[in-house]
């Protein structure tokens, strides 16, 4: 079955950065952008922005060039430097000052062609001897100020690439994606006239810098007239975001469910009602558990609609999007993921890429404008993960997303788990997702997380990190109850209570991290199963 998103004409200029130069030209004195105590208008910033775009011309820069930034998401330093990579042609690579130094060396390493990496005063020293030409934003010696405030004239087209981004690469590398001005465009389109934002939706930049989430969080709002504010903070501070939300009068958030925990967990202690002044909470990056979140979105006066969200980086991020109102309903099974956004299809397709019919589970593959150019210095096995086959006499390119999902007769796409999400338990191949699922319904758990434990040769166990949904938490009882609809050998043979989840920068539960403490206390893990 394909599910279809809305065929909604573009302008012939996709161009994102365009957009804020027309909010730039109309309403100059329009706040634009906070971070802490430092605000700049719409005219300033895009003077600023200005600035550097011919300064970065002047060192070389020109269209179709990559360049990479490293400069804390607490600068508004940081906004002027990107919009003034666009400005020149060029795509932007965010390196996020949070990575530890491998990370980064490795991000670096599979980008030799890119020309420069643009760097603020408090992480130039991450990134030098990482790249032969790290240039400090904020040194005076640059004396931007001499360079023009007004905007470049340089031909950028739709096709051409905006921004590269770091996926997770299952060889330890990380793999680099670019996406089209194309794709994000059309995704911003969709956002600002899909939920009527406008110059009074104001967002918080609460996500990691690295993360795909955060490129359209900090895009969606200057695209839309709205104000956008920083974090004055290199990590996420749940505290100081909780009081900026309300100080600023946000009104939008893009962050991972595992943020949006943190967030709702300090209104419910504090007894507070500042996330109910949001309008919209755009939800992405991993499964989302409602039980988290029922209690708060369901309070009474509560307005602010939970938006869950299934995409890619290698396809603009965002494929559909799906309006959680039923909470009663997502107690059944995983909880849909919605229709496809505009111009974009969903195609649930079995190993031969044939389509597969309503409910039935395959493999979830993205088509249209958001697909994105590929990745970039790849590999073979990597690049095959864009194919393109034949739809009705029609050469359609599509994304090979390695999700599992099916497709519901309404027309809504339902995730269930990764293709290479499985373990082998005595010879039975087992999807985590699907143990996670059925352990996340139970009444006595809030959030949970299935990892695979290897405590001897040939030896995997399933241990079941659980934060309970009340102080008392009755394994016995819960153990019962999985038996009764999981098979024997999906049940975990070990539960483990956890008040929280460690999140890596993205703002992702770390399952790494997790499932490393549980592999080295493994001895003493056996003893108590």
């Amino acid at each position: 079955m394909v599910l279809t998103g809305a065929k909604v004409p573009l302008p012939d200029e996709r161009i994102a950065h365009r957009v804020f130069e027309s909010h730039a030209a109309r309403h100059p004195h329009r706040t634009a952008l906070t971070c802490g105590d430092e605000r700049l208008t719409y005219g300033e910033l895009n003077a600023r922005a200005n600035r550097v775009a011919h300064y970065l011309s002047s060192a070389g820069v020109t269209r179709g060039s990559v360049v990479g930034v490293c400069i804390d998401r607490s600068s508004s330093v940081l906004v002027s430097t990107i919009l003034g990579v666009l400005k020149t042609g060029a795509a932007y690579v965010p390196l996020d000052p949070s990575y530890p130094e491998e990370r980064l060396r490795l991000m670096i390493s599979q980008l030799p062609g890119m020309r420069m990496v643009a760097a603020g005063a408090q992480t130039r020293a991450l990134v030098d001897g990482l790249h032969g030409r790290v240039v400090d934003m904020e040194d005076p010696a640059l004396r931007l100020e001499r360079f023009a405030a007004t905007d470049p004239s340089v031909p950028i087209d739709s096709g051409d690439l905006c921004y590269v981004v770091f996926t997770s690469g299952s060889t330890g590398t990380p793999k680099a994606t670019a996406v089209r001005h194309e794709g994000w465009f059309n995704l911003l389109n969709w956002l600002t006239v899909e939920y009527g934002l406008d110059h009074e939706s104001a967002n918080l930049l609460v996500s990691s810098f690295g993360f795909d989430i955060s490129q359209r969080s900090l895009m969606t709002p200057l695209f839309t007239g709205a104000p956008l504010h920083l974090l004055p903070s290199r990590s996420f501070d749940v505290a100081l975001a909780y009081r900026l939300i309300g100080e600023l009068g946000v009104r939008t958030l893009h962050c991972a469910p595992s943020t949006l925990y943190l967030l709702v967990d300090r209104e419910t202690d504090t007894g507070g009602d500042v996330l109910t002044g949001l309008r919209y909470v755009f939800i992405g990056g991993e499964p989302m558990s409602a039980a988290r979140v029922r209690e708060w979105a369901t309070r009474e006066g509560n307005t602010c609609l939970l938006l869950h969200q299934y995409g890619v980086a290698e396809c603009t991020d965002v494929a559909s999007s799906h309006r959680m109102v039923d909470y009663a309903s997502y107690t059944a099974g995983p909880m849909p993921a919605g229709p496809p956004v505009y111009n974009t299809e969903i195609h649930i397709l079995d190993g031969d890429l044939k389509e597969l019919p309503a409910g039935e589970v395959g493999e979830i593959c993205i088509s249209g404008v958001s697909v994105g150019a590929g990745y970039l210095n790849a590999g073979p096995e990597a690049r095959a993960r864009f194919v393109t086959v034949e739809r009705d006499g029609t050469a359609v390119r599509l994304y090979r997303t390695g999700d599992q999902g099916c497709a519901t007769e309404s027309g809504e796409l339902v995730v269930v788990g990764r293709l290479d999400h499985q373990v082998k338990i005595r010879g039975m191949r087992i999807d985590l997702g699907d143990v996670e699922h059925a352990v996340r319904r139970h009444q006595d758990v809030r959030d949970v997380v299935v990892v695979p434990v290897h405590s001897g040769k040939n030896d995997t166990r399933l241990v079941a990190l659980v934060i309970p949904a009340a102080d008392r938490f009755d394994e016995r009882a819960l153990r019962r109850d999985l038996l009764g609809t999981l098979p024997r050998n999906m049940v975990p043979q070990q539960f483990v209570t956890r008040e929280t989840f460690p999140l890596n920068p993205n703002g992702k539960i770390d399952r790494k991290a997790l499932a490393g403490s549980l592999q080295q206390n493994a001895p003493m893990a056996d003893a108590r199963s």
